[in-house]
């Protein structure tokens, strides 16, 4: 076996249970994000049980389509050595929380609408809400 094989298979199966985790938390179908991302729905399981590689790009569609942070998919790295002492700290990105219920329900909703405007109505509600509760 070529060095790294079993490391990039573990790798593909790290990330397709990544996916379909995320699957599931929105309540998707392999369907539903097969037709998403454009693809048939035998390529989300073969995405999911590590089968086939997936491209940084595909990649990328997968986590814009879920509305997280493409890091999400893999595991954190460690954080490297600084060469010198006044080297600007690296910070890992954090990867995007797993959603509630009711995120996920105000998100499917939110993206249902279609009309820009109405979008923009609902994001000043909101932020509306959120300075009244500040105030409290």
């Amino acid at each position: 076996m070529e060095p790294g094989i079993g490391k990039m298979s573990e790798t593909k199966k790290t990330i397709g249970l990544k996916i379909k985790s995320l699957r599931k938390t929105y309540g998707l179908s392999q369907i539903d994000l097969a037709e998403k991302l454009g693809l048939s729905f035998q390529q989300i399981q073969k995405y999911e049980k590590g089968i086939t590689a997936i491209s940084v790009i595909r990649l990328q569609q997968i986590a814009d389509a879920f509305g997280v942070h493409i890091t999400v998919f893999f595991k954190q790295a460690p954080r490297p050595l600084s060469v010198r002492e006044n080297a600007p700290e690296y910070t890992q990105p954090s990867p995007s929380p797993v959603l509630s219920k009711e995120e996920i329900t105000l998100l499917k909703l939110f993206r249902k609408i279609g009309n820009k405007k109405f979008r923009q109505s609902v994001m000043l509600h909101i932020k509306g809400l959120v300075e009244m509760e500040k105030e409290k």
